[in-house]
């Protein structure tokens, strides 16, 4: 939809929180002012504008002509499917009106750290590049299109809730994984989840497809003669080495990034950024400067405190169990203490359930509902005492806590010197912290503290 075709709307936006609120203000910078505000808690703002808040915030959907919708809100709810003609989002207002080459990222995990290193590299190599975030700031915050900005490049990390029902035309459209996440949103349907991911595809002038996900036929259908393949074929890390065909154009050493998973994110990112350099030297020699220094992200597999011996690590962003299991193997031999969560997002916590039992882990902090997805064992277990319990032949030192500082007291009394205590999440975990930034606040707090 044009900027133009706003006017003269009708227009709801429909959850106020960090994008409803930019909605807002992108909304009166362009003098509209038929405006209403829904949500169901009360807003502490003072808005010129009409705001509906209470049980009965959805009664009045069918009033409006556009409903901007916050990602947050599954458009899968009873009092929502039948509007959801209406619905309309800032990532739709801004590909309508931007004519700029942009790379959209996604996958169930990886895609932060891929968009940020494809970003680095870009930025690198002297293109005007931005980076958009899916967890950040709003889009249409920071990219002005009402002036025109433009870029070489930009590189826009999607999330599925971003993609439900839209597809756009993209300069390169990269698909990462894909694992059972947020099906809670997704009306509890894998189909569902899965079909928003591959909308980054549809239209996609170039596709670049990790190669775990080659042999999926669906994904085969949509894709045009521009594809490639990351790993696999001409783009792939094997046996230490980074390769384009059987050219070895880096090796693995001084690499700042941990873990094999880093390893092929950093192949997927070469796969993307040959559709653009066309350069394999100059691929290598950006790659070889940028990598020793290149960290993982904040709240990302990060070293943040040492004492007596003891490492604590923050892994609060990873949200997913193949994440976590990402983790566990980054730490393999020194593992000994590791936090988790589950939340009901649809997740198959079988993998890392045993995957725990294979590991050097011997100490586990539960955090609700952990006992009652990933070890129903302890589910009669009290809340905030410490005990040992022997489950598939393994001896766990465990707690039960709601308690962050029961916590991080647990960790520092169970683990070794010379080992290591890990935040990761394996799920997310709405019900004691509202983000995975806060939680990683109160985490490195209690660890420093201690």
């Amino acid at each position: 939809m044009k900027l133009q075709e706003l006017k003269n709307k009708k227009i709801a936006i429909l959850g106020f929180g960090l994008e409803g609120q930019s909605t807002l203000r992108f909304l009166m910078k362009q003098g509209i002012e038929d405006i209403t505000i829904l949500d169901k808690n009360v807003i502490q703002q003072d808005i010129s504008c009409k705001v509906i808040t209470g049980d009965s915030y959805l009664d009045i959907l069918g009033d409006f002509d556009l409903i901007f919708k916050s990602p947050g809100v599954s458009p899968f709810g009873e009092m929502l499917l039948p509007h959801r003609e209406k619905f309309i989002s800032q990532a739709q207002i801004f590909f309508d009106n931007y004519d700029g080459k942009v790379i959209w990222i996604t996958g169930t995990k990886g895609k932060s750290t891929i968009s940020t290193l494809l970003y680095t590299c870009l930025e690198e190599a002297w293109y005007k590049v931005k980076l958009v975030w899916n967890i950040g700031n709003p889009v249409l915050d920071e990219i002005d299109i009402i002036s025109w900005d433009t870029y070489d490049y930009i590189v826009y990390e999607m999330s599925s809730y971003m993609l439900q029902d839209f597809t756009p035309e993209l300069y390169i459209g990269f698909l990462n994984n894909i694992y059972p996440c947020h099906l809670d949103w997704h009306f509890d349907s894998m189909n569902i989840y899965k079909e928003a991911k591959l909308n980054i595809l549809q239209n996609a002038e170039n596709k670049v497809v990790n190669s775990e996900l080659k042999g999926d036929t669906e994904i085969l259908g949509i894709l045009g003669e521009k594809i490639f393949f990351g790993e696999v074929g001409k783009y792939r890390y094997q046996k230490g080495d980074f390769y384009i065909h059987d050219k070895k154009i880096l090796d693995d050493q001084n690499i700042a990034l941990n873990g094999e998973h880093n390893r092929k994110n950093i192949s997927w990112v070469m796969a993307i950024l040959d559709t653009i350099l066309w350069d394999e030297d100059r691929l290598k020699d950006l790659l070889a400067k940028l990598l020793p220094d290149f960290k993982w992200l904040p709240h990302r597999i990060e070293d943040i405190w040492s004492h007596e011996g003891i490492r604590f690590i923050n892994d609060a962003i990873a949200t997913t169990p193949e994440s976590t299991i990402a983790a566990i193997k980054t730490f393999e031999h020194d593992l000994q203490t590791i936090f988790l969560w589950w939340e009901d997002s649809g997740f198959d916590f079988s993998k890392i359930r045993q995957k725990v039992f294979d590991s050097q882990i011997q100490n586990i902090v539960a955090f609700p509902d952990t006992s009652e997805k990933i070890f129903p064992e302890i589910g009669a277990r009290d809340y905030e005492i410490p005990f040992e319990i022997e489950i598939a032949g393994k001896t766990l030192q465990m707690i039960k806590t709601r308690s962050m500082k029961s916590a991080v007291d647990f960790a520092y009394k169970t683990t070794f010197p010379g080992k290591i205590a890990l935040l990761s999440c394996a799920a997310p975990s709405f019900s004691l912290w509202r983000n995975y930034k806060l939680k990683a606040e109160e985490f490195i707090k209690e660890v420093r503290e201690y």
